[in-house]
């Protein structure tokens, strides 16, 4: 029986075999081929970005982000300027522009899914300037009819001055309905798309997006705070009309600049269009009957109505579902430089000026916190650090709370100067875990979702369900209208933020296996350990 032969190994295989374990049949060129595709992404990493497109991106996002901070600290000062007694008429306007947002927010996601999206961007750019002319236009008239404090009960039984605040209710409500659609277009549907699952480029888009979005929150009341003082509250709605017609040309002009300059935004399109049309060839023959126009509406309705339940079923079904039940519920708050805590603050003799600098503050705390949320995701995980700036949020907040038990000013007067120091300090800090916790939650949606054929439409769910914590506050708020029981809609507001961060803790139970980090957990609380991954 003949000995057999030894293998010769080259130094090839050998080295090979180091990285990709023994080999057994494979040559050496095949393993070689298995070996560059392994290491061939983390070598190589993603393509940069385009500077100049994403410039544009930017310079258009800003544009679109300043007039709706505007709009949103304008109108409501507007009110208040009006009825300064009250928080009746601001807590309607809340109302039914959140209200017309839960409605309609799943059909905005849908029209980013169905149709082309820079069409989409260009109408919801022209839609948001036209219905905050018209609010503006609205509240012009109510200025110059109620221009006397004496005036307003009397006037605000006219014709005119009801009117004039319908039409400031329905440009709101489809200012907001706008920016939902060109938020989902844009923040959501082309930063994914422009990503094109580099998680870098994932975070660093969001970033540059909520940084804008806080800068805007910073100098748009401040501008428009400069607006009232130095010259008008009528010059300030005429200025700001006209601002927004003039911003109209510049942003429809860097939208399609960004969309060329961007290919994987046309790739995107191309690749949704495809599909589409395959959905439509098998959905033919089922549509080809004939069959009474009622009938076809009818059916319509019903396919539309089923298909909103179905992306529900589907979206609660995903472990994100508890992420964004953990988000909205952070809207449920007054705790925050909103129409409503302007009211209750205005009744407390605080000026426009000094208003307007302690929500620059907030804000300035906010873009803190974008910086910070890179810096935990890196150290502590994408999951962790949404964890961590959640709850920071929740014992920032705590102080507020006292403020509005303890040493609170009566009606109409300020309180010493150590409850203010908790009131506005505690908003300030509140605000680095707000704004972290936001991108956290943010990259783990798109994340979540990106390969979703319909991500669109289950983003905008998260939309409706913000808007339904949004209602709730405003409903709060309609309920204690006045500015002495604002401090029940700060208690329920704390414990809406609280019920946020607990729902957080299932979310991480459920994405990581446990609750605090293994290390953490052998060595504190044994009990909180779940199964790890």
């Amino acid at each position: 029986m003949a000995t057999p032969r030894p293998v010769q190994t080259t130094p090839t295989e050998i080295e090979l075999s180091t990285v990709s374990g023994p080999i057994v049949s494979e040559t050496p060129s095949q393993v070689a081929v298995e070996v560059a595709r392994e290491l061939e992404t983390p070598l190589l990493g993603p393509p940069p970005l385009d500077q100049v497109a994403l410039a544009t991106l930017l310079i258009q996002h800003f544009s679109n982000s300043w007039g709706l901070r505007t709009a949103e600290f304008a109108v409501y000062l507007f009110l208040v300027t009006l009825f300064p007694d009250t928080l009746l008429p601001a807590s309607i306007y809340g109302f039914a522009t959140t209200g017309i947002a839960i409605v309609l927010s799943g059909w905005a996601g849908r029209l980013v899914d169905e149709h082309h999206n820079l069409r989409v961007v260009r109408t919801s750019i022209i839609t948001i300037k036209l219905a905050a002319c018209m609010m503006y236009a609205g509240s012009l008239a109510l200025l110059y009819r109620l221009h006397a404090p004496s005036d307003i009960p009397k006037s605000w039984a006219t014709p005119l001055a009801s009117g004039m605040f319908s039409l400031i209710v329905i440009g709101g409500c489809i200012h907001t309905l706008a920016g939902v659609t060109i938020s989902v277009a844009v923040e959501r549907e082309w930063v994914t798309s422009i990503a094109s699952g580099s998680s870098a480029h994932l975070t660093t888009l969001n970033t540059y997006m909520r940084r804008i979005d806080l800068l805007c929150k910073l100098l748009a009341p401040l501008f428009v705070s400069l607006l009232t003082s130095t010259a008008s509250y009528r010059f300030t709605a005429i200025f700001l009309c006209g601002v927004e017609a003039g911003c109209l040309i510049f942003e429809l002009l860097w939208t399609e600049i960004s969309y060329r300059r961007f290919p994987a935004l046309g790739d995107a399109q191309r690749s949704k269009e495809a599909s589409r049309s395959a959905r439509t060839r098998d959905e033919y023959p089922r549509s080809s009957d004939t069959l009474p126009p009622y009938l076809v509406a009818w059916r319509k309705l019903l396919a539309r109505l089923q298909s909103v339940l179905y992306d529900w079923r589907e979206f609660s079904q995903f472990p994100i579902f508890l992420s964004s039940v953990s988000i909205s519920c952070l809207y449920l708050t007054v705790l925050s430089f909103d129409g409503t805590m302007l009211s209750y603050l205005k009744a407390h003799a605080y000026s426009d000026p000094f208003l307007a600098g302690m929500r620059g503050l907030n804000v300035v705390a906010g873009l803190a916190g974008t910086i910070a949320m890179p810096l935990l995701e890196r150290r502590l995980g994408l999951v962790r650090a949404g964890n961590w700036s959640i709850w920071s949020e929740v014992f920032c907040l705590l102080p507020v709370l006292i403020a509005f038990y303890v040493g609170a000013p009566s009606d109409g007067s300020r309180g010493p100067a150590w409850n203010a120091v908790l009131l506005f300090g505690g908003m300030m800090m509140s605000r680095i875990g707000l704004w972290a916790f936001d991108l956290c939650q943010l990259k783990e949606l798109q994340l979540a979702l990106a390969a979703h054929p319909r991500r669109n439409s289950l983003t905008a769910l998260q939309y409706s369900l913000q808007n339904v914590a949004d209602m709730l506050k405003y409903i709060l708020t309609i309920i204690l209208s006045q500015p002495s029981q604002f401090k029940y809609a700060a208690l329920v507001s704390f414990i809406s933020v609280l019920a946020g961060a607990s729902t957080y803790l299932a979310y991480v139970k459920k994405e990581r296996g446990h609750i605090l980090h293994h290390a953490l957990g052998d060595m504190m609380i044994p009990l909180l350990k779940g199964k790890t991954r």
